[in-house]
């Protein structure tokens, strides 16, 4: 049994395209600084909506992605990087903060 459990999982873990699935996107608000993520949905209004609601009043989507990773940076002083379609959230992450510029950490990420 536990053979044939760790084949399964290996099997989903190396079949292409079963990593991500659906729709993601980030949401900030740069007066305040807060920020969102939503990842995983069945339909680009679905995730920026989920982005949205979740980041709340004055927030603006700032990337969105299918199937693939998003990433979101900033310095609290107004400098901010995104990245879109990542293979993975190293990937991803590493792009918006080379965007965002000297001194900007990142804040989210999403892989869908």
């Amino acid at each position: 049994m536990k053979g044939i459990s760790a084949l399964v999982l290996s099997a989903a873990l190396l079949a292409p395209g079963a990593a991500f699935a659906g729709w993601g996107a980030i949401a900030y608000n740069p007066g305040s600084g807060a920020s969102s993520e939503a990842h995983g949905y069945a339909t680009l209004p679905d995730a920026l909506n989920a982005a949205l609601k979740a980041c709340g009043s004055g927030c603006l989507i700032v990337t969105w992605e299918n199937d693939r990773c998003i990433a979101f940076a900033t310095n609290g002083s107004g400098a901010w990087g995104d990245a879109f379609d990542a293979a993975n959230q190293q990937e991803a992450v590493a792009a918006a903060l080379k965007y965002c510029g000297q001194g900007c950490s990142w804040k989210e990420w999403a892989c869908s």
